[in-house]
């Protein structure tokens, strides 16, 4: 928790116990959480945590550059700890999604002159080796 603590510190983040929580819990899980699954995980441990902190947390750390938020068309939205450059790929069946760590392709040369790239976030939808039978 301490190195959680720290990252938030040098992004200039108070880290509370809250925030220090949310994102420990982001750094050690590989399933692209949403809010309610968060917050359904962290609860019993801690009791006094409302949906709105998780929300208001996880939005901060999104603008921080600390989390990814991804969208992929369900309504809600998930979160992944791990900024690296990598793409992300969702299974139609069950619904999970799957880092690749094949990095993003390079877009900046398909832009129009004044145009600039800041980021660039590629999902793939399919079915996964578990739903597929393979």
């Amino acid at each position: 928790m301490k190195q959680t603590a720290d990252i938030l510190t040098s992004k200039g983040i108070r880290p509370s116990v809250q925030r220090v929580t949310v994102l420990h819990y982001l750094r050690g899980v590989k399933t692209h959480p949403t809010v309610d699954t968060i917050y359904q995980d962290l609860l019993p441990e801690n009791p006094s945590l409302s949906r709105t902190t998780v929300y208001n947390t996880l939005q901060l750390l999104s603008d921080n550059g600390l989390v990814l938020t991804l969208d992929f068309g369900e309504g809600y939205l998930r979160y992944d700890a791990d900024c690296s450059p990598h793409c992300h790929f969702k299974c139609k069946c069950c619904g999970n999604v799957f880092d690749l760590m094949s990095p993003p392709p390079d877009c900046s040369n398909m832009l129009p002159q004044g145009f600039n790239l800041s980021a660039v976030q590629l999902s793939l939808f399919g079915t996964c080796p578990k739903c597929s039978g393979h």
